[in-house]
């Protein structure tokens, strides 16, 4: 017998509890939401489908947090509570707190938008160090946090949401809530509240590849050289431009089969003190979504397979790795592209290249466009740098026609390109600060996100020290 669908009678869904503030995602954005609600003295809760906070930084493995910059004034470009929770994290490394001091000093020129790994500076930590600080800062703030349970769809009234409902161990509950955050990197409640979005590239919705991040032991880090602008002064050609032509060669001896990037990207020790554990970012998992779950389910086990062929080619091709092995991989797949929730503003990538200005920017950007190739072998990615920072506005972080939810991290709305730059760790975070006290400030003025006067909101990220720009 075929069975098409199965129809349940209705149940009734107990309330668990009733909060301020309800953030979806304990990313790097869900986080820092969480907290500038809380801080604001009201009851927070976030929900994590993991073990632990920390979302792309520990999930998969991204350790390497950039986008460090200074605005045209000198002043650092990110700062408030983000620079707070990085300084932590960074410290609890083992770090040297010079390159703290140096990235987040006030600069008395203007700064040239080459410096730096991508035009931006870079701070490696420790992604099991971030879950320990991410824990403690929740406990501190009085953030109630629910691990491993998934926030499955929104509750409405009307148009509104008012709560979310949460899949766990528990069973399926219910949590009420004056304003929720959608942090899920997917826009998964937004989009599941009937808010209108966008995926992938306009031409045929196909999104950048996903990475499976890894670590290898025993290995020592070759030189690779990032600076574009100047020629790789490495005498191997093999080894030359972060090792292209050997990874072209890998392809032809048939040793690289799946993995259709063109470079060794990057090669960088954990931890500063012990430069033999290094994270891997090398593979490349294209034309998969990571909403749906089967190709999701695919893109991991591929992104596995990448990581065998990895380890493969750099015993044989990579200085010092002869004896490598791995050590780790991951428990999640790093997802670059999925929705992007259209809000009241589509932030575009015209905005971003031509370092647009907005009465209600509440973060700047600075990282290049860096488009990584969606479906061709053996093709690099486009990098396009910035001559200055962007604003990024409030009515991004708005889902169009739904009331009583504001959106954080990469799914916020904007089109493909400019996707290709906000979706780094440290402009996410710069809007779930955002969230999180327009968040705060819609209960305490008892009005929606969408009827909050942005220039309160604009005031209390400037008192918090956050850089929201100059308009």
């Amino acid at each position: 017998m075929s069975v098409k669908n199965v129809i349940n009678e209705s149940l009734s869904t107990p309330v668990k509890e009733q909060v301020d503030v309800l953030v979806c995602g304990g990313g790097p954005a869900g986080c820092i939401a969480a907290l500038a609600a809380a801080r604001a003295k009201l009851s927070v809760r976030i929900v994590e489908p993991f073990g632990f906070l920390g979302g792309v930084i520990t999930t998969a493995g991204v350790s390497g947090i950039g986008g460090w910059q200074h605005d045209l004034d000198g002043r650092p470009l990110i700062s408030g509570m983000v620079e707070e929770i990085i300084r932590a994290i960074y410290l609890r490394s083992g770090n040297d707190p010079a390159a703290l001091e140096y990235i987040f000093r006030q600069r008395s020129e203007r700064p040239s938008y080459r410096e730096g790994g991508l035009g931006c500076y870079w701070l490696g930590i420790n992604p099991e160090c971030c879950k320990l600080v991410l824990d403690e800062y929740m406990e501190k703030a009085g953030v109630k946090t629910l691990f491993m349970a998934q926030a499955v769809r929104p509750v409405m009234k009307g148009n509104r949401v008012i709560g979310v409902a949460v899949e766990s161990k528990s069973g399926r509950e219910i949590i009420l809530a004056k304003v929720v955050i959608d942090a899920t990197g997917d826009g998964d409640i937004a989009a599941r509240a009937g808010a209108p979005f966008d995926i992938g590239r306009p031409s045929d919705g196909v999104c950048q590849p996903m990475s499976q991040i890894f670590l290898v032991d025993n290995c020592t880090p070759p030189d690779l050289h990032y600076d574009q602008s100047a020629e790789d002064p490495e005498p191997d050609p093999l080894a030359k431009n972060r090792y292209r032509a050997a990874v072209a060669l890998a392809r032809e001896r048939g040793e690289i089969t799946l993995n259709p990037n063109d470079i060794l990207c990057a090669v960088t020790p954990l931890h500063q003190k012990s430069a033999n554990l290094c994270t891997v970012n090398f593979t490349r998992v294209q034309k998969h979504s990571s909403i749906n779950a089967e190709q999701l389910s695919n893109a991991l086990i591929q992104g596995r397979k990448q990581v065998a062929e990895g380890v493969s080619f750099m015993r044989k091709y990579v200085n010092g790795s002869r004896e490598a092995s791995l050590a780790v991989m991951y428990p999640h797949i790093g997802i670059r592209e999925s929705r992007r929730i259209t809000g009241d503003y589509v932030l575009t990538g015209n905005d971003v290249r031509s370092g647009a200005r907005f009465p209600d920017s509440i973060a700047r950007g600075i990282y290049i466009l860096d488009i990584h190739n969606a479906d061709e072998t053996g093709k690099p990615s486009e990098l396009i740098y910035l001559d200055q920072p962007y604003d990024i506005p409030y009515r991004s972080l708005l889902p169009l026609g739904v009331e009583g939810i504001l959106t954080a991290g990469r799914c916020i709305s904007g089109d493909h390109l400019a996707l290709a730059s906000y979706r780094i760790v440290s402009h996410c975070m710069a809007t779930g600060e955002a969230a999180g006290t327009a968040a705060a400030l819609s209960v305490n003025g008892s009005c929606t996100p969408r009827e909050l006067d942005f220039r309160k909101l604009r005031m209390e990220l400037a008192k918090n020290g956050a850089n929201t720009g100059c308009c």
